[in-house]
């Protein structure tokens, strides 16, 4: 189990859960954070080492609470339920005002598991690799706060697509299509398939447009321009400087992500309810 500590509910609902497993019978790990907070300090384990040990990873805090969980679990392919303290959650599947109900359900077997895409990122520079990022939402490249336009070649599949002029570049998950891509003019795609989006930020050009790729593809974006600092930034997480003649090349990883749901968890209704959409008013 881990959880965000900065959430207001996050003692409260951990002394709940901690309650309701131990009454269940449940073996509980905690990774170091949570067994603080629960009051039992200590060595504490590393969230890979809760991962390894369980059968389901229990995740309390939100979306960024996820994303850290599966970036920390790359490879390991144990499920995570996430139940939600913040605002939004598209990714936690229980409130936590259902939570004891929720979960007890799911320990008597009725979930499912809702398999996520997931991309990795390598950041290339002068032929050396720098290193490989997985993202469960998204990969930006991004100008700084002072920056101006950034010059970005782009190829799928070692054929050329365009040079864009923009503010930055995102990769995009189906997943993540609802994050940063979706407010910057992206598409929405179900979370099962197996896709990159490449939304550019800001063009200069109003004909670009987003493209969808197939989980085969292989995607490298160059900077051969800027006049400022550059970003790339792992879901909103990790953060790697970049400079001209830097490349990012995004494929699918390996592993999906795992996430578990109650049964009859519908995402078009999370999505009307998320998105606010209740249809036209005429």
């Amino acid at each position: 189990m881990t959880v965000n500590p900065e959430k207001p509910q996050a003692r409260q609902r951990l002394q709940e859960l901690l309650s309701l497993l131990d009454h269940q019978g449940v073996e509980i790990h905690l990774e170091k954070e949570a067994s603080t907070l629960a009051g039992k300090p200590g060595p504490g384990q590393t969230l890979r080492d809760v991962g390894k040990k369980t059968e389901v990873v229990i995740v309390l805090g939100g979306d960024g609470t996820i994303l850290r969980a599966a970036r920390e679990l790359a490879g390991i392919q144990t499920p995570l339920l996430g139940v939600n303290l913040g605002n939004l959650g598209f990714l936690t599947s229980v409130n936590g005002d259902a939570m004891n109900e929720m979960v007890t359900v799911i320990l008597n077997g009725q979930y499912d598991i809702s398999e996520r895409h997931v991309i990795q990122s390598s950041l290339v520079r002068n032929g050396n690799p720098l290193g490989t990022y997985p993202a469960l939402n998204d990969a930006v490249i991004s100008r700084g706060a002072f920056s101006r336009i950034v010059h970005l070649r782009v190829s799928i599949d070692d054929e050329w697509l365009t040079e864009y002029v923009c503010d930055g570049m995102i990769f995009a998950t189906a997943t993540g299509s609802t994050a940063y891509s979706l407010s910057a003019g992206g598409p929405i795609l179900l979370p099962t398939a197996r896709a990159c989006i490449l939304t550019p930020i800001c063009p200069h050009a109003l004909g670009n447009r987003s493209i969808i790729t197939g989980p085969d593809s292989v995607l490298r974006c160059q900077v051969t321009g800027s006049a400022g600092e550059l970003l790339l930034t792992v879901d909103g997480q990790v953060q790697t400087p970049m400079q001209v003649g830097d490349e990012v090349t995004v494929r699918s990883a390996p592993h999906p992500v795992k996430l578990v749901t109650p049964k009859g968890h519908a995402y078009f209704e999370v999505l009307r309810q998320k998105l606010k959409w209740s249809g036209s008013n005429v």
